[in-house]
């Protein structure tokens, strides 16, 4: 049985291991990964957005063009057609020359029918994949903010946690030994977590080291509360 005043020194180190074990879950909860994998995806799935989307784009351009080219050439058409059915020519060269232009008119239109038809075939193709890749991102973005939101519930959680451990701390170092107390601070960044050991059979339970019989020896003869250390590793030794 260690003396009370050790035994308050092992309530703070107890405490203080708990507040490590905490803001480490807090540092590295698993749903930082999560998230952290889900906003990488999201990245990848913007990029291929931005392609897709630009093909679609170049499509509609095109679309437009044809479109644009279309309606001159009907207008021309419309126009050969008064000039021939109006009665404004007659001379027969001169409506031979017509006919001629308006079978060419007819026949780029026929073409660009076609090419308009190819293109809205494939304009209809991206469309759907770009309506499929972004309902994938949406669902993406939904299980984002899902994790996003359990995430800061747990988060939370554990905050209340440590904000309850830090106040338990700071009021069992008040009641510690102020010289014990003074000398675990002063030793505790050198250790992983165990600055106070118990001294088990003659060795220390931090460093596992058999103590020698002189140390040993001293140990035993010295007060309760004295500020005693391992020879090997260097930590406080509780007896």
């Amino acid at each position: 049985m260690a003396s009370p005043a050790y035994e308050k020194i092992l309530d703070v180190q107890a405490l203080d291991l708990s507040l490590t074990q905490l803001r480490h879950r807090h540092a590295n909860h698993p749903t930082r990964q999560t998230l952290s994998e889900l906003n990488s995806e999201r990245e990848q799935m913007m990029v291929v957005g931005a392609g897709i989307n630009e093909r679609h784009h170049d499509l509609e351009r095109q679309r437009k063009r044809f479109e644009d080219e279309a309606a001159l050439i009907k207008d021309r058409h419309e126009g050969i057609n008064n000039k021939l059915y109006g009665g404004e020519v007659t001379a027969s060269k001169e409506l031979l020359a017509l006919q001629d232009e308006a079978a060419s008119l007819k026949e780029q239109q026929t073409g660009l029918e076609d090419q308009e038809l190819e293109l809205m075939e494939e304009l209809d193709a991206v469309s759907s994949e770009r309506s499929d890749h972004n309902g994938k991102l949406q669902s993406l973005d939904d299980r984002i903010g899902s994790s996003e939101q359990d995430l800061a519930g747990q988060l939370s959680e554990l905050e209340s946690e440590i904000v309850e451990v830090e106040a338990n701390r700071l009021a069992a170092a008040g009641e510690a030994d102020p010289s014990l107390l003074e000398q675990y601070e002063k030793l505790r960044p050198q250790y992983d977590g165990v600055t106070v050991a118990r001294l088990t059979n003659g060795s220390c339970d931090g460093c596992h080291i058999q103590l020698s019989a002189v140390a040993l020896d001293q140990l035993m003869k010295s007060a309760e509360d004295a500020v005693v250390t391992c020879e090997e590793c260097g930590r406080m030794l509780v007896r």
